[in-house]
């Protein structure tokens, strides 16, 4: 069973919501330009097209979600936390969508000779994991019952080691066959360590450790900028 709405409006997560819609729709402008710029070059190159396409598929999630989130997020309170917060499911619901374009994003130009499609089958499975991941730990931040809660929690922290796992696996196939691989190496390792940080911050304010702003302007902080 699922635990009820958050009745409460924190106006503070909200206005950082708001500005966070507003301040998304530049960098969403600039990769537009970008790509139309490339669309009318000489030698349109497929994976810049690609990659630029998914870069604005990403943006208009977040705006989507920080859209919803600034009108209150669909909130229910977290039975995890140890406090009385809320978990906003839009927040959820947009990474679960925005995750596996984001691994996307840094794993596709390790591939600079196979096609698009050939690389979307082989991340897939990945992206499905990721997906899983964000919808698990929510249900387990929102079921009334503890061990399930937990259950569920664990359960999408183990997916997240096996899509770190596998991204190994495929950085290790081609990291070193690829055009400029120093930058996209540090690409990948300062998504990976965005990630860390997210973890940590979700457990700190599940014990109480940090307040509810606080991750909230973690998360969005990192979502408008790292991101």
């Amino acid at each position: 069973t699922i635990g009820p709405r958050y009745q409460d409006i924190n106006e503070d997560e909200m206005e950082l919501f708001e500005l966070a819609r507003k301040i998304l729709i530049f960098p969403l402008l600039l990769v537009c330009v970008f790509g139309i710029a490339e669309g009318c070059s000489n030698k349109p190159r497929e994976q810049a097209l690609v990659s630029c396409g998914v870069v604005i598929l990403e943006f208009g999630v977040e705006i989507t979600y920080y859209n919803l989130l600034s009108r209150g997020g669909l909130g229910f309170q977290n039975q995890r936390a140890h406090d009385y917060r809320p978990i906003y499911a839009a927040r959820w619901i947009g990474w679960s969508v925005a995750i596996p374009m984001l691994n996307f994003m840094n794993l596709y130009p390790l591939v600079d000779n196979q096609p698009f499609m050939q690389v979307l089958a082989r991340l897939c499975p990945q992206s499905a994991a990721s997906a899983a991941y964000c919808w698990t730990c929510f249900l387990g931040s929102v079921v009334l019952d503890p061990w399930m809660g937990w259950t569920l929690n664990a359960l999408g922290c183990f997916s997240y080691i096996l899509v770190v796992v596998d991204e190994v696996c495929f950085v290790s196939d081609h990291l070193l066959a690829t055009t400029m691989p120093a930058l996209k190496g540090y690409s990948i390792i300062v998504k990976e360590h965005m990630f860390v940080f997210y973890t940590g911050v979700w457990l700190m304010g599940l014990g109480g450790f940090a307040s509810s702003y606080a991750c909230q302007r973690f998360y969005t902080v990192t979502d408008v900028s790292l991101k």
